[in-house]
């Protein structure tokens, strides 16, 4: 089968939502404890209800987050601004009742919340009240949009990505881990890429999204994204099988849970060390402790990215299907390839 941008977008979308359904069960319990409560390693769909986590099957608030701001990038076709991506936001909060409020995450409220009271987006997602205001998971786990509609262009990706995270999470760190992301993604879409292009592009984006918040965001406490996601990578080129980079990842950058820092060093390293399978990476960051639905929903977004939708069995399509009819990510792909396509052509122009 030969390379389809439909294909690798409408992958990079349902392996992502797979990683979150997959890895929902398991969120915020660590490594030993998913071991004991699930009688060993998670090898398939499992319930998380009895640990008051998701329902079998169905997504979190990762990937209906993303899916509102696909929705977003859709009816602007493309053109991104901080005051569109906040309309996004707005939208998950009053069309997502399942998700929001209760699966807000500590900034995701306070901006939705100042966002309705008709406060300035861009001023909005500099406030620090709290510690992990702006550092944690909300913009980077709905960031790829910004992405899939720039393959192989990991400028507008990182343009993109600035814009959707400055409403929520307007920090240098956010900055850098939602365009770390964004950038790999965009790698990731093209057809010559390679374990190795994806990860030199996730540090590429890391380093600019830092050196551009700097300049223009909320310079919040907290480490930087770029050492730990250069940690990461080397301990996935040390480790001889994925379920030991698991471990080592778990214990070297799985700090500060649902905080960008770790999240995402730890997604990108667990694409790496299961060789960009979407399936094998799902299960991967399942297993692998902490906020395991949203490094699944990241790392599937790149892993699906990388291989594209034939990687993924067709009874998967079929459960996600099943389990998720409000969430039609077919069309959802189609949308995203035509402006994608469109931008590309526009690019070959200039």
């Amino acid at each position: 089968m030969g390379y389809s941008l439909y294909s690798r977008i409408y992958g990079s979308l349902l392996a992502a939502a797979l990683g979150d359904i997959i890895g929902g069960p398991a969120e915020t319990q660590s490594r030993e404890e998913i071991y004991k409560n699930f009688h060993g390693r998670i090898t398939t769909l499992r319930d998380g209800r009895r640990f008051d986590r998701s329902t079998y099957g169905e997504i979190t608030d990762d990937t209906s987050q993303l899916y509102m701001m696909g929705k977003m990038v859709i009816r602007y076709d493309g053109e991104i601004t901080p005051q569109r991506a906040a309309e996004g936001i707005l939208m998950w909060a009053d069309e997502c009742p399942k998700y929001y409020p209760q699966c807000a995450g500590p900034t995701s409220r306070f901006v939705i919340d100042s966002l309705r009271a008709g406060k300035e987006p861009e001023e909005v997602g500099k406030q620090g009240l709290r510690s992990q205001f702006g550092t944690s998971n909300g913009a980077v786990m709905r960031i790829a949009p910004a992405g899939l509609i720039a393959p192989g262009d990991p400028e507008r990706a990182i343009q993109n990505a600035i814009a959707m995270t400055k409403p929520s999470h307007n920090t240098h760190q956010a900055y850098s881990a939602s365009c770390a992301i964004a950038c790999a993604i965009a790698e990731a879409l093209t057809e010559t890429s390679t374990i190795h292009s994806v990860l030199r592009a996730a540090v590429y984006g890391a380093k600019r999204g830092e050196e551009i918040g700097w300049r223009e965001a909320r310079i919040a406490p907290g480490g930087l994204i770029t050492p730990a996601l250069l940690e990461a990578i080397d301990i996935v080129y040390d480790c001889r099988t994925a379920e030991e980079a698991e471990i080592r990842l778990d214990r070297g950058v799985n700090a500060n849970i649902c905080t960008a820092r770790a999240s995402v060093p730890m997604a990108v390293g667990l694409f790496a060390a299961n060789g960009g399978d979407p399936l094998r990476v799902a299960f991967s960051c399942a297993n692998a402790g902490g906020d395991t639905d949203t490094f699944g929903c990241m790392a599937g977004m790149i892993a699906g990215a990388f291989k594209g939708i034939g990687e993924i069995p067709p009874r998967w399509q079929e459960t996600y299907k099943k389990y998720n009819p409000d969430y039609d990510l077919e069309w959802m792909a189609g949308e995203l390839t035509r402006i994608a396509q469109r931008f590309m052509e526009r690019g070959q122009e200039t």
